[in-house]
């Protein structure tokens, strides 16, 4: 390797070669066609495309701190729709087309490779007759519509890497590179593309080709015929080249440079190149027949947002199935209506704001998911976005002309918060059940003073704390304190004969010690014994005590 830091976020499988007899003649003889999967049919696509997110009914009984962990599950989850096979069918017809002008048993194909190659600069165009039959296609789309996922998901289902050995009994001995897919550098610059084409290709063969290339001496017109010779050394399947807007932000005559080099690998190697990008990409490709001829091979998809139909109705189905609020909300025609307002049928935002309004149910103790939360949390959400999300719902397209991207819904931060936002209520709860354990572990003053009349300390504090959640205040605290107190004191007939005598000595004796102080205390506040005895509800009126009598 070449020491630096490997330059793909994600790579594909690496295979040995299995090769399959090919129900298409035209394939059949070249092993870069017959190591390739088979065929499928539409019904293995959707099967091999979908992905479900592991998912347990047990997770809705979770804390809501970990639900809120677990909410970040359906961020992966992918249900495949007739555009996802569409798309693949595009990806296998336009892989193998492009192969079948590169079969490197043809001797014809190897000698001119390098010829071929060499060809590829920017003056100079290849003649008619060494054209291939290899095309291209354009997938342009408003951002947030699903175009990168879609195009990640489908070229997973391929190897990235195949290698080869032995071929009919013959050596073969090759790297074959399935799909390669870059992102088009921010500044727009060329030479930055070309040199993460030959750091991707280390990445992935464990090459030397950034070593060789990467420096100030080559100029863009060096590199590009050499990215031609790499592809076609190593069979590179279909080039992908993900947010191509940024090529307007080159400098003058930088983007037609770059599109006319795409033009040539298809004309001259055959190598299929697929452009991805927003709808500021749409100026770009439109700029010259040629080169959006040759970008149509497959025919140009332009990605719209989602219809209010069936498909989104079976789209937001499989959504609904990752719930994790405590109480199931069952699927309605109103919350999907709103759920379609408010993400203007782009998935993206369909599947951040789903989470998102459960994230805010679980913080409103599992409250039920309404169309008046979703709206909630759209409106705090997608601020930024609202003004292209509206020109969306109302087909503006003055507005949607001039749109060069759709601000990106940040829900890792928005969930961080909501998590935080549980964690720190748990927290304070916490807190305020420990001070109240704290507060009734401290000895009140009423408390206190019943302590110090002989009332057992644990008796004490209950009476004391009794009185208090019932409201009373004034000098009366300390009479209905006492008498709650006292009723709380065991019956001395109660203990066991064996400590009868002592047990029941301290509670007469308490018991005697409290009636003379609260005598005391009715003498000090200025009320007689008699009104202080009654006052703590010791001195029963006589008729209501003749009543009960009867």
């Amino acid at each position: 390797m070449n020491g630096k830091p490997g330059f793909l976020v994600g790579k594909g499988r690496i295979v040995d070669a299995n090769y399959r007899l090919q129900e298409v003649s035209t394939y059949r003889g070249n092993p870069l066609i017959e190591a390739l999967p088979s065929i499928w049919t539409e019904d293995e696509v959707a099967g091999r495309l979908t992905y479900y997110p592991p998912y347990n009914e047990r997770d809705r009984l979770a804390p809501a701190h970990l639900r809120l962990h677990l909410l970040q599950n359906t961020l992966q989850f992918f249900e495949p729709l007739p555009v996802h096979l569409e798309l693949e069918q595009r990806f296998s017809r336009m892989i193998r087309t492009g192969y079948l002008a590169r079969n490197p048993r043809d001797p014809v194909f190897v000698s001119n490779l390098c010829r071929r190659a060499n060809l590829l600069t920017d003056s100079e165009l290849v003649p008619w007759s060494s054209r291939s039959i290899a095309t291209g296609f354009t997938i342009l789309g408003i951002s947030g519509i699903g175009k990168t996922t879609a195009v990640e998901r489908i070229l997973s289902l391929y190897p990235q890497v195949i290698r080869h050995h032995v071929y009919q009994d013959r050596p073969l001995t090759m790297m074959q590179v399935v799909w390669l897919k870059l992102d088009c550098p921010f500044d727009g610059s060329i030479k930055g593309l070309c040199i993460n084409f030959f750091q991707a290709m280390d990445d992935l063969l464990g090459s030397r080709y950034s070593k060789h290339y990467d420096s100030g001496r080559h100029t863009v017109d060096e590199l590009l015929p050499r990215i031609a010779r790499v592809a076609a050394l190593h069979g590179l399947g279909v080039l992908v080249i993900d947010e191509i807007q940024h090529l307007s932000e080159a400098k003058s005559g930088g983007s037609k440079k770059m599109f006319n080099f795409f033009v040539q690998l298809v004309n001259t190697i055959g190598l299929p190149v697929v452009l991805v990008g927003t709808y500021k990409a749409q100026a770009l490709l439109s700029g010259e027949f040629r080169q959006t001829r040759r970008g149509t091979g497959q025919g140009d998809y332009v990605w719209d947002p989602m219809d209010n139909d069936d498909i989104w109705q079976y789209f937001i189905e499989a959504l609904w199935r990752f719930q994790y609020t405590c109480k199931p909300t069952a699927l309605t025609d109103s919350l999907r209506e709103t759920l379609y307002d408010a993400s203007a049928g782009i998935t993206d935002f369909a599947v951040k704001l789903y989470m998102l309004a459960q994230a805010r149910a679980i913080m409103r103790d599992d409250v039920n998911i309404t169309p008046g939360l979703i709206r909630s949390v759209a409106k705090d959400s997608l601020r930024l976005a609202a003004p292209i999300l509206q020109a969306l719902r109302t087909k503006d397209m003055r507005l949607l002309q001039g749109v060069e991207d759709v601000f990106p819904l940040d829900v890792e931060r928005i969930l961080a918060e909501s998590e935080n936002s549980v964690r720190t209520m748990g927290r304070l709860e916490t807190l305020r059940r420990t001070h109240q354990h704290s507060a009734a572990d401290l000895p009140s003053e009423t408390a206190t003073w019943l302590i110090d009349a002989g009332i057992p300390a644990l008796i004490a504090k209950q009476a004391a704390q009794q009185v208090m959640e019932d409201g009373v205040d004034g000098p009366a605290v300390r009479q209905r304190a006492l008498a709650l107190a006292m009723s709380l004191l065991p019956d001395p007939e109660s203990v066991s004969p064996v400590k009868s005598g002592s047990r029941r000595k301290l509670k007469d004796g308490s018991k005697v010690i409290l009636l003379q102080k609260i005598a005391d205390d009715g003498c000090k506040c200025g009320e007689g014994p008699y009104e202080s005895l009654k006052g703590a509800g010791l001195i029963v009126d006589l008729g209501k005590y003749l009543a009960g009598g009867a």
